[in-house]
């Protein structure tokens, strides 16, 4: 039986540069076709990405300006990415391709997701989490990173911070993005896909498995370069993502400062600085303490077969059926940007239940 597809559904506004790098290092981690969302097609260098994207055989690029959205683009980053991910997720459903898998990833992310790990995933409401490794942050680097963390267990979050390499010993602190990790489903299932989860029709969490060989490799802030180019970007594309509490107070200071209209050099100088003093990390010291994982995400996860069938991906049929979706109302594919909590069970008793069972 021939492995599940693997598809990837993402909304993106970068460089060239890391658009090319997000593309081929998830083609080397076991993805099948990405459907990428260009979130600002006009922006700079845009032009560059779509010719980029629209060449290549395992990509379906789509140009998600206004004539998409109908006139109707949502304002927040986060409603827009969880759309674009569900239309796509449906989209393949109308295709017959109900046993594919269909992860929503940012550009900054890489997913490795082994085929025998998802090929044995039982049928029914079962999805996959993507357990996160975020690339360590250091000046510069010679090339792309290669050293990444992972979730630590308390002792060795509690080492580190005896060492003065977190401010405290927790995985919050030890991370400067996400945790969650993000998350994948069968392009079938009722379910819907959220910023990092998948959830059910009524919002609340569809059921996930984790494992050996389902990771996701974060491209956060990993140089003082791309920090700044990160955050100048976010501002600069509107109203702001949402972010886990403890990072809101960062979102909120970085956001003041480069909207303070200071000159290009001095700003850069205040980014740089702040980078100096909160991302950047002992990278020597956490190597020496085998805490970090050494890998290079761009490899290829297993060695190209030659004699091997090629993935039957309808790429035609893909591109006809996003097109049929421009101009039409797509408030309906949203379904939040994270699960909600469960609702509690309704309750048995109260007044009338005491007066009906009073003998």
């Amino acid at each position: 039986m021939p492995d599940p597809l693997v598809f990837l559904a993402s909304t993106v506004m970068d460089s060239p540069e890391h658009v090319r790098r997000y593309v081929e290092g998830n083609l080397a981690g076991g993805v099948d076709h990405l459907v990428v969302f260009l979130d600002k097609p006009s922006g700079p260098r845009q032009d560059e990405v779509a010719d980029y994207l629209d060449g290549h055989p395992a990509v379906t690029c789509v140009r998600a300006g206004s004539r998409w959205w109908a006139g109707a683009r949502p304002k927040e980053l986060n409603e827009r990415q969880c759309i674009n991910a569900n239309i796509t997720k449906d989209v393949l459903a109308g295709l017959g391709l109900e046993d594919a898998w269909i992860f929503h990833v940012d550009g900054d992310e890489v997913v490795r997701a082994d085929a025998a790990a998802l090929a044995g995933r039982p049928p029914g409401p079962s999805g996959v989490r993507l357990s996160v490794r975020e690339a360590v942050s250091r000046r510069t680097w010679d090339g792309e990173p290669t050293l990444f963390k992972r979730e630590l267990p308390e002792a060795d979050l509690r080492l580190l911070e005896g060492l003065g390499l977190v401010a405290e010993p927790t995985n919050q602190s030890y991370f400067r993005g996400h945790l969650m990790g993000k998350s994948g489903v069968r392009v079938g299932e009722r379910a819907w896909l959220t910023l990092h989860k998948v959830v059910a029709e009524d919002g609340t969490p569809w059921p996930l498995h984790e494992g050996e060989g389902l990771e996701l490799f974060h491209y956060e802030s990993y140089s003082a370069e791309e920090f700044i180019r990160k955050w100048t970007s976010m501002v600069a594309s509107g109203p702001e993502a949402n972010y886990r509490a403890d990072r809101q107070p960062v979102a909120r200071t970085l956001r003041v400062l480069i909207n303070r209209g200071l000159e290009p050099e001095a700003l850069e100088r205040q980014l740089l600085r702040y980078y100096e003093r909160f991302v950047e990390e002992e990278v020597e010291a956490l190597r020496d303490l085998g805490v970090l994982v050494e890998t290079d995400p761009l490899v290829p996860l297993t060695p190209a077969d030659p004699a091997a069938p090629a993935a039957v991906v309808p790429t035609a049929d893909l591109a006809a059926a996003l097109k049929a979706r421009r101009r039409t109302d797509k408030r309906g594919f949203f379904k939040g940007t994270s699960a909600a909590a469960p609702r509690p069970p309704r309750p048995t008793g109260g007044r009338l239940a005491r007066l009906v069972r009073r003998p």
